[in-house]
């Protein structure tokens, strides 16, 4: 194969667990041209990436004009292989119009019919989502189990962290967590006040400086939550992804709801714990051992519904205590040397 693409249009978090499917692309084929099709906000995880020729951008929301510019675009690039990690309406039209001779996706009638390379999805076995994407891979003679998730800062958005870090007086030897309360599906959102709780109880009896994460359209939420706590938690400036990344690095510890600022942190090999609420913890969390959740256990858990009743009285959510998700915390310490 010498021109290769690969279309994840969205979200944030998916488009970062597909780099290792990129990876493994770039080590079997050294010589060929790699593209990556997405949206803006997604790209920015794409940026430094060291396997990528290219990064193509389709505007968000994108009019018929601009999909058929893409087409064109794609079309004018004349791709040997695609493959589609979406699967959506929209990019198996882009597979399929992309005139390139081989095209990869997971099984999904009537989607199938763009492609013709199809992988079923298994859905008897329970696995992490990397090891999933990296399955689709197997009709290229492709058979790697290598999870690690790439996103590179430069050392120009390390140096803007260090400053901000440096401006709250926040030194090299405070134990730094992270704590990210937002999340855009109900189901997967602990309570704000829970937030605000475990907040003070991270500073109270362990000394953190805390951080809380958000992103475009969450301002107003988490300042509440900071607001609500005695603690005085820090918040991000308005960043993009790649200043996140840094400041992850940086950090001891990251817990919070399981969302894309999960995945960047688990990228820069920092702690994890992710508060689970609808989804399968299985599917979403790194199987390595520095990499945890906590969750209520109710009997309806997983059910992996996005609603359930009213959106701030969801049970798997309000049922889960900010002791057990403190204790979850400590039960860390193995892999976070500042934890006391």
């Amino acid at each position: 194969m010498e021109r290769i693409l690969v279309i994840q249009f969205r979200m944030i978090g998916d488009v970062l667990l597909n780099t290792p499917v990129v990876r493994a692309l770039r080590q079997h084929y050294p010589q060929s041209y790699l593209a990556y099709c997405t949206e803006p906000i997604p790209a920015q995880v794409l940026r430094n990436n060291p396997y990528l020729d290219d990064i193509l951008i389709q505007p968000r929301p994108a009019t018929w004009c601009q999909q058929l510019a893409m087409i064109s675009r794609v079309r004018q690039q004349r791709f040997d292989l695609v493959v589609d990690l979406m699967g959506n309406p929209r990019s198996a039209l882009l597979t399929l119009l992309s005139g390139a001779r081989h095209r990869l996706a997971f099984a999904r009638f009537p989607r199938s019919l763009c492609y013709n390379h199809l992988v079923a999805r298994t859905p008897e076995i329970v696995d992490y989502t990397v090891l999933e994407r990296l399955r689709l891979l197997a009709p290229l003679g492709i058979h790697t189990t290598d999870i690690a998730l790439d996103m590179v800062y430069t050392d120009e958005e390390r140096a803007k962290v260090a400053a901000f870090l440096q401006r709250h007086g926040i030194t090299p030897h405070d134990l730094l967590i992270c704590v990210d309360p937002t999340s855009y599906v109900p189901t997967r959102e602990w309570p704000g006040a829970y937030f605000s709780q475990l907040a003070d109880l991270l500073h109270q009896r362990l000394g953190a400086r805390v951080c809380l994460l958000w992103g475009p359209g969450e301002e107003a939420k988490v300042q509440a939550i900071a607001a609500a706590a005695t603690s005085q938690p820090l918040l991000n400036p308005p960043w993009e992804l790649t200043h996140l990344a840094a400041l992850l690095d940086r950090t001891d510890f990251f817990v919070g709801n399981d969302s894309a600022p999960k995945h960047i942190a688990v990228s820069q090999g920092t702690p994890t714990l992710s508060i689970t609420g609808a989804q399968n913890h299985v599917n979403w969390v790194s199987p390595e051992a520095q990499h945890q959740a906590v969750f209520a256990g109710l009997p309806c858990q997983p059910c992996f519904q996005r609603h359930c009743g009213p959106p701030l009285d969801i049970a798997c959510m309000r049922t889960l205590s900010v002791d057990t998700v403190f204790d979850a915390v400590q039960a860390l310490k193995p892999w976070v040397p500042k934890l006391k």
